[in-house]
């Protein structure tokens, strides 16, 4: 079965015993040293900069397998001097002629590596101080290729020295493990920042009350609102109000009652003769000393016109001679009943 390599994520991310248990497993089997050598540097990097125990004494015993016993290749020679505090000065010694032809080979392919080794002993002294913020450090890097990306390590400790912490990314510069697409990422510094952010206030509402709002809600629009009452508009030079035209145990027209018929023109000049009669022609009193509806036989009575539907009288023909005056009083007749 193939074991996953470590990467970024793992390397400056899992905690501290889960790490150094994968990388113990991936050694064990695969038995690539070079490859772990530098997941040691790695760790060695987060330990001095970051807050938190990240030393690697419980793998003691598997930096000593590697560097005493492993075929020697350049990675193991270029990082040797990192773990010299895992040997006593004997073993240390035996180590160097294993890996390396004489003292002057020794001192020039670790020449970088000792003063990165010397600034991280002098990181791992500084202590995080106590503070309300967690502070971030930004780097920008740039790969293999030239390209700038961005990348950031949390919870580090409070920047002392910007030059130092300058001078400790470099060491990812040394480092082949981390490629992205078969590109190294880490080839050369650029920059980097500390951010720091704290949590001000913080609450997490019980379930309970995050519920009951909206079950009251639920109910609330289940019940059928109750009918307003409408609101009697005042009448306005805008806004005219309507008359009711229906109340309570009042009548309403029907739909199918008659409309009233429009007057035709012998209707209307017959009614117009009633209201308006010719000079010395005087409509029959009744009884009561009011003029009667109905005439006697001889004069017709103009206020009722059924008698027309059937053929005009001799009266009617005699008032020919006057039917300019009548088209005047039927017209004054008709504007009347416009107004």
């Amino acid at each position: 079965m193939e074991v996953a390599k470590l990467g970024q994520r793992q390397l400056f991310g899992m905690k501290r015993e889960t790490l150094l248990k994968r990388v113990r497993l991936y050694f064990e089997q695969t038995q690539q040293a070079a490859e772990v050598v530098e997941y040691l540097v790695a760790i060695l990097f987060r330990h001095s900069i970051c807050v938190g125990d990240f030393s690697l004494q419980p793998l003691s015993a598997l930096i000593r397998q590697i560097f005493m016993t492993e075929t020697p290749n350049d990675t193991l020679r270029r990082h040797c001097v990192y773990f010299e505090d895992f040997f006593s000065s004997d073993e240390w010694q035996t180590v160097i002629q294993r890996l390396f032809s004489d003292k002057e080979d020794y001192q020039q392919l670790t020449k970088e590596a000792q003063l990165y080794n010397q600034l991280l002993e002098k990181k791992n002294l500084e202590t995080a101080k106590e503070s309300d913020f967690q502070f971030d450090l930004v780097s920008i890097f740039k790969d293999a290729n030239g390209k700038r990306h961005t990348w950031t390590l949390r919870d580090t400790k409070q920047v002392c020295s910007v030059e130092e912490t300058a001078e400790v990314l470099g060491i990812l510069t040394t480092l082949t493990i981390f490629q992205a697409a078969g590109v190294r990422r880490f080839a050369e510094y650029v920059k980097f920042k500390s951010k720091k952010g704290c949590i001000d206030a913080e609450h997490e509402a019980i379930q309970a009350e995050l519920e009951t709002p909206a079950q009251e809600l639920t109910v609330e629009e289940k019940q059928p609102r109750k009918a307003k009452k409408p609101q009697e508009l005042v009448p306005t030079a805008s806004n005219p109000a309507k008359k009711k035209t229906t109340q309570k145990n009042q009548p309403t027209k029907s739909a199918n009652s008659p409309r009233k018929r429009p007057l035709s023109y012998e209707e209307a000049a017959a009614r117009a003769d009633a209201l308006y009669p010719l000079p010395g022609e005087e409509p029959a009193k009744s009884n009561s000393g009011k003029s009667s509806t109905k005439n006697s036989a001889a004069t017709p009575d103009y206020s009722d016109t059924n008698f027309l539907l059937y053929g005009k009288t001799k009266e009617q023909i005699a008032q020919d001679r006057a039917e300019k005056s009548r088209q005047n009083r039927i017209n004054k007749f008709l504007k009347g009943k416009k107004k």
